[in-house]
């Protein structure tokens, strides 16, 4: 009967733990182990670097959009103080011409111009 760190092999021969051949043995499972793990790894890479590549490019659409985002409201900014500009010239005009009327009148300062003087003509 052997010991508990021996191994009988089928040729006879007792395998010790310390034997070269076992320490062979050993280091193949260990390199076989590793590599394994190496694969993992490779794989876990291939798909950070993949998700990766697809988050900057989701971001560089992000930001395409908000670069026109900005660009349609500078757009609207500007359209916004055009109109407003028309409407204080709008106002402005519309304060003229009350202010002619009530001048110009038909003698009943009623202050409506532009009615007196489409009913005189």
């Amino acid at each position: 009967m052997s010991s508990g760190s021996e191994v009988d092999r089928p040729d006879g021969a007792v395998d010790d733990d310390r034997s070269p051949t076992a320490r062979l043995r050993r280091a193949e499972l260990r390199v076989a182990h590793l590599e394994g793990q190496v694969e993992v790894l490779q794989a876990q890479i291939a798909a950070l670097e993949a998700a990766d590549e697809h988050r900057r490019t989701e971001l560089a659409d992000a930001r395409d959009e908000v670069a026109e985002a900005k660009a349609a409201a500078r757009e609207a900014k500007a359209r916004a103080e055009e109109r407003r500009h028309l409407i204080d010239e709008l106002r402005e005009q519309l304060t003229d011409a009350r202010a002619a009327g009530s001048h110009e009148g038909d003698g009943r300062g009623t202050g409506r111009g532009w009615l007196a003087r489409r009913t005189r003509s």
